[in-house]
């Protein structure tokens, strides 16, 4: 007699994929063992199964209290988060919580079928399991070594474990759902709350439906085209007039920064510089194989570098050079700033302006008041620098705990090696600005010398406008 027509062991008891794990794999007497590859797979189901049996209990109150802890995250969020972004992830997070803690904690009631607390616990390990993927994506986008991060993707990888162990355990354990199996014409009422389930899924899927048709074109038009829209920023310095006085010349110049996009931006830092020129006048020219083309193809050009036979232009003079705003300046669309600065300079033939100004989207980058470091003159290898830290706010509790801390660094460089500076004839090699975005705890040269490519500064859309102006000096009189 084979195990199958023991009637103590029941129909459940069929070895093999459709029995229970935890009989032998092998066949009858002079029949083949099964393959390697099977067997090691027989083996490791009869191990998840033991483990979902033994785990089973605690693990469906870890499952209640993950849920509630979700909730709660998301309760926060949908209250407290600061934009869109952080209210629709709060959103999310107390829907899974929903789902999660509701169904572990309608599984755990007395009087439900069996057939339909397992159908609960397999809801609850796949809503269980998806979230917890979400947010393991959101913490490896962005990982670093920090406190925070490491404990929540502790946390949430022990979660999706368990979720994944869960969820196999209830699928494979057939016994529940045939032990719960009881004719239809027996049971009624258990027809009746069927239909009164689907028909109430039918409406609440009807109604979500409706909302989210009703809601895309406000997400599209509010949230998705600004967050996708890169800064447009216009940036012009001009030496308006220049009047000749006997030893000195007076410029009047104009700087204007200007945010010609559809979404507000952040000027991280900006600087202006003025310079003055002499030129040697050559008549005859030279030979075309003798012009300096590497002047104009070097490292750092721009609109003022030129090749002219006629021309020498020796290194700028530098004359004047300032902040062209103030750092973390906000503008709106179609918002400028501009100054007009009177100059008194050295009489030479030749004047020009430059203005540069780092930029990043303003709903990207928000910044805390309290700058980390205070601004002065610093030694960083062998350069001379300026810095300003300031940490980047948190949108929300969610953002909290799945994204590391960062900061943006505003910098001035005053003094170094050549290598640091603009090589060309055309700029002064110092001071020159930029900005980054970095997590925190970096030392003052990782601007300079970035060892990650983390992506923070495409993400928080960080550009660099630049503007040249130039003007001659007027004849004597």
């Amino acid at each position: 007699m084979t195990d199958v027509d023991d009637p103590a062991r029941g129909p459940d008891a069929v070895s093999g994929a459709q029995g229970d794990p935890d009989q032998d794999d092998t066949g009858p007497a002079g029949t083949a063992r099964p393959g390697l590859m099977r067997r090691w797979w027989r083996g490791l189901d009869r191990a998840l199964m033991r483990l979902h049996r033994r785990i089973q209990a605690s693990a469906r109150i870890i499952v209640i209290i993950y849920g509630v802890a979700l909730g709660c995250v998301g309760l926060m969020d949908l209250y407290r988060g600061l934009d869109l972004g952080a209210k629709g992830d709060g959103f999310l997070l107390l829907v899974s919580s929903v789902v999660i803690a509701g169904g572990g904690g309608t599984a755990r009631r007395s009087g439900l079928m069996p057939v339909w607390r397992r159908r609960a616990h397999i809801a609850t390990d796949l809503g269980m399991f998806a979230v917890s993927a979400w947010i393991v994506f959101r913490i490896q986008s962005n990982f670093v070594v920090q406190l925070v991060l490491v404990i929540t993707a502790t946390v949430i990888v022990s979660a999706t474990l368990l979720a994944l162990i869960l969820a196999y355990g209830d699928v494979r354990d057939r016994r529940q759902l045939s032990a719960g199996r009881v004719p239809s014409q027996t049971v009624p009422d258990e027809a009746q709350a069927k239909s009164t389930v689907t028909a109430g899924r039918v409406g609440a899927g009807g109604t979500l439906l409706a909302a989210v048709v009703a809601l895309l074109p406000f997400w599209f038009t509010a949230h998705y085209t600004p967050s996708h829209d890169f800064p447009v920023v216009q940036v012009a310095g001009s030496i308006e007039t220049v009047e000749r006085h006997d030893d000195h010349a007076e410029l009047t110049v104009d700087i204007t920064i200007e945010n010609k996009g559809n979404t507000p931006v952040t000027l991280l830092t900006s600087l202006y510089e003025i310079t003055g020129t002499d030129i040697t006048y050559s008549p005859k020219g030279k030979p075309l194989e003798d012009l300096p083309y590497g002047d104009i193809t070097g490292r750092v050009y721009g609109s003022a570098a030129r090749v002219n036979p006629y021309n020498h232009f020796p290194d700028p003079v530098q004359i004047q050079v300032g902040p062209a705003a103030d750092d973390y300046a906000w503008f709106g669309p179609d918002e400028e700033v501009k100054t007009t600065l009177i100059v008194k300079a050295p009489l030479f033939p030749l004047y020009r302006i430059t203005v540069d100004a780092d930029v990043a989207r303003a709903d990207r980058v928000q910044v805390e008041d309290r700058p980390t470091s205070t601004r002065g003159f610093t030694a960083c290898g062998d350069m001379e620098i300026t810095e300003d830290r300031r940490p980047l706010i948190h949108k929300g509790l969610f953002d909290r705990l799945t994204e590391s801390d960062r900061e943006a660094v505003t910098y001035w460089v005053v003094k170094g090696p050549k290598e640091y500076g603009d090589i060309s004839p055309w700029w002064a090699p110092y001071p020159w600005n930029g900005a980054s975005i970095q997590h925190a705890g970096h030392g003052c040269d990782h601007p300079f010398r970035p060892s990650d490519k983390d992506g923070l500064e495409e993400t928080a859309m960080v550009g660099r406008a630049s503007s040249v102006g130039e003007a001659g000096l007027p004849p004597k009189p």
